[in-house]
């Protein structure tokens, strides 16, 4: 995971975003595989595929945004601030909701990862 995560760095260093996003989402499966969706190294991660989308242009400022709401929902219950990060994912799922609406693949697998959890 590690691996991917820092070839992920160097090519989108090297401005090869569409290649970094390849091995930063692979980094991500596998972090959401052996480690879960709460866990901090993966919430850094999903900042990490924002920041390189919007790289690309393809996520706007309020994606990033959404994306740093989640990564401190996931922070939030290691402080046992569980009701905090309840609200914080409902505003992460409002931004993608808004952003790129309920029916975009994205905005669902959001869900169904938060109902998971």
């Amino acid at each position: 995971m590690k691996s991917y995560g820092d070839l992920a760095v160097f090519y989108y260093c090297l401005q090869h975003t569409e290649l970094a996003l390849k091995y930063v989402n692979h980094a991500l499966y596998l972090l959401y595989l052996t480690c879960g969706s709460s866990h901090p190294n993966t919430a850094a991660t999903y900042v990490n595929v924002a920041m390189m989308e919007e790289g690309l242009g393809t996520f706007m400022r309020l994606l990033s945004t959404a994306a740093t709401y989640h990564a401190i929902a996931i922070a939030l219950p290691l402080m046992e601030a569980y009701s905090l990060s309840v609200q914080h994912e409902q505003t992460t799922l409002q931004i993608l909701q808004a952003k790129l609406g309920p029916e975009d693949l994205r905005t669902q697998e959001y869900v169904v990862r938060i109902e998971s959890d």
